[in-house]
C-alpha cells in the first residue's frame, strides 16, 4: 500500500456557465493517511462537495476537471475510464451523499438497491448478498434489518436512510469513506447516533474518512486533522485543536 492512502493534488474543477469556464475549486492539495479522519470544512458553495465528487468522478455534464492528480494507493483515478470507476468504487473509496432521501431510488425497495453493490463487487449467489445486507444493516444500528430490507425509502425516516446510506457505502468495506454533511437536516440526538456511527467504523474496521461539513463543532468532535477551503481554495490546514 501506498504511504498516502488519498492524494488530491493541484486540482481544478471548472463548470461551464454560458459560453464561459468558471472555477469552482483551485489548485486544491491535501491528503489522507490509513485509518485517518480529515475534516473539509467551509462554508456552502466553497467547493467543499465539487471536491469530493471530482474524487468520485461524479460530475455533472457541464464540469470538467481541468488539472490535477487523484491518487488513491498511488493510482490515478483521473486515468480510470468509467469501467475501471465502477471496479474502484464501493470497492475502495464509497461516499455517503447529502439528503439520503434525495440519494437513494424512491421506486426501489432498500434491499434491491443495498445488494446492487454487493452483487458487483463480490462473486456472491443472490442469497447470498441477501445476508450480507441484512447483516451491514444491523451493524449500523438498524434494529428491524428483514422490515427495512422490504421498504421503499419513504417508508424510512430520515436517520433511517442515513444509516441505510452509511450500510450501502460500507457494504463492501472500503478503505476511504467520504461523507458528505451526514448529519444535515438530522436533530440533534439522530446527529450524535450518526457521528457515534462513524467513530465505530472508523475503530473497528480501521477505514479512513473524509468528513465534509460546515459545522466546526461536530469536526471538532470526530476529525483529528482539518482543512479549511474558501471559494475554492485551501486557506488553512492543521490538526483539529490547532485550527
Amino acid at each position: 500500500m501506498a504511504e498516502k492512502l488519498l492524494e488530491v493534488k493541484n486540482l481544478r474543477t471548472e463548470f461551464k456557465r454560458d459560453k464561459t469556464w468558471v472555477t469552482a475549486v483551485n489548485n486544491v492539495s491535501f491528503s489522507i493517511q490509513p485509518g485517518e479522519i480529515l475534516g473539509l470544512v467551509g462554508e456552502s458553495g466553497c467547493g467543499k462537495s465539487v471536491t469530493s465528487l471530482s474524487i468520485m468522478k461524479l460530475l455533472a455534464r457541464n464540469s470538467k476537471i481541468s488539472n490535477g492528480e487523484i491518487l488513491l494507493n498511488g493510482k490515478d483515478l483521473l486515468k480510470e475510464d468509467k469501467k475501471g470507476m465502477r471496479k474502484i468504487r464501493g470497492r475502495e473509496v464509497a461516499m455517503i451523499f447529502q439528503e439520503p432521501m434525495n440519494s437513494l431510488n424512491p421506486c426501489m425497495r432498500i434491499e434491491k438497491q443495498l445488494t446492487e453493490a454487493i452483487l458487483l463487487h463480490n462473486n456472491f449467489s443472490k442469497e447470498e448478498a441477501h445476508n450480507r445486507a441484512f447483516e451491514v444493516l444491523r451493524s449500523v444500528g438498524i434494529p428491524e434489518p428483514d422490515m427495512t430490507l422490504k421498504s421503499y425509502p419513504h417508508q424510512l425516516s430520515g436517520g433511517m436512510c442515513q444509516r441505510v446510506m452509511i450500510a450501502m457505502a460500507m457494504s463492501c468495506e472500503p478503505e476511504l469513506l467520504i461523507a458528505d454533511e451526514p448529519t444535515t437536516a438530522l436533530d440533534v440526538t439522530i446527529q450524535a447516533q450518526i457521528l457515534e456511527l462513524l467513530r465505530n467504523i472508523h475503530r473497528t474496521k480501521g477505514t479512513s474518512i473524509l468528513f465534509i461539513s460546515h459545522d466546526l463543532n461536530v469536526v471538532r468532535a470526530l476529525c483529528s486533522r482539518v482543512i479549511v477551503v474558501y471559494k475554492g481554495e485551501i486557506v488553512e490546514e492543521g490538526q483539529t485543536e490547532d485550527v
